[in-house]
């Protein structure tokens, strides 16, 4: 309000100095000014006043949106799903996001300058390095899966994608976790391996088996006739336990019965 209320006084000031330096202002004759002369200056410089206001809004204006531009850019650089860095050619950490320090454990003020490497298991660390030599050393968006050992926690599994800047002396990685994804692939791969290893304990009898009309012996595929319990015995997992039915036994030991 106050701005509003001392803007037509600053008005009138500026007018009153404006009309002052005119009048003792000499024209190009040397003749002092006329009231028409007065009158015609100050109409123009009241038009160039209102084109600078109407460029002062417009630049105001513009001022704003880009400050919500940056906000948005702002918002959707730090709470990326995704870690953001900016490394130097020795690994050295110059920007991050805080998404990237949370995948690290780390206090973002802590990571500044430290090197990505240090932070990466020692198994993993070869592997690392290998690949940053790589990002340098062309323009192609290079990757690697190294695991972050993270104190008081699991340790995480994520996929880095790097490509080097126009001038080459830093690199734009990105940081995903990716150990629900290895979990789960161990975890296939193990249920994988138990069922190979139960069909191989068994064994299925399929196809036509030669069996004599007469004994009912079964001929194995190496042309030797077996007993039937003889034969699927090898070749299935089913043990015979032996006995007589009731016909049998009639016929076999009338007397008995």
């Amino acid at each position: 309000m106050k701005k509003s209320q001392d803007k037509p006084a600053y008005a009138a000031e500026l007018r009153r100095r404006a009309e002052k330096k005119l009048k003792e202002k000499p024209t190009a004759t040397g003749e002092p000014l006329t009231e028409a002369d007065l009158r015609r200056l100050l109409q123009e410089l009241e038009v160039h006043q209102i084109e600078l206001e109407m460029q002062n809004e417009e630049l105001q204006q513009a001022h704003m949106e880009i400050e919500a531009g940056l906000g948005k850019y702002t918002d959707l650089y730090e709470f990326s799903p995704m870690g953001y860095f900016t490394l130097e050619r020795d690994g050295a950490i110059r920007q991050m996001n805080l998404t990237g320090a949370n995948l690290l454990g780390i206090e973002r003020a802590r990571l500044m300058n430290r090197r990505f490497g240090f932070l990466v298991s020692e198994k993993d660390r070869p592997a690392f390095n290998a690949f940053l030599e790589k990002t340098f050393a062309g323009k192609a968006r290079e990757f690697c899966e190294v695991t972050l050992p993270r104190e008081g926690t699991c340790p995480l599994i994520v996929r880095i994608e790097a490509v080097v800047t126009k001038d080459g002396q830093e690199c734009r990685a990105a940081v995903a976790d990716v150990t629900e994804r290895h979990q789960a692939a161990v975890e296939r791969d193990r249920l994988i391996q138990e069922l190979q290893q139960a069909l191989a304990k068994v064994k299925m009898l399929s196809g036509f088996l030669p069996i004599c009309m007469s004994c009912k012996k079964i001929r194995d595929d190496k042309g030797y006739w077996e007993q039937v319990e003889v034969y699927i015995r090898d070749h299935s997992e089913a043990e015979f336990s032996h006995g007589i039915c009731p016909k049998c036994m009639k016929k076999l030991y009338p007397d008995e019965i």
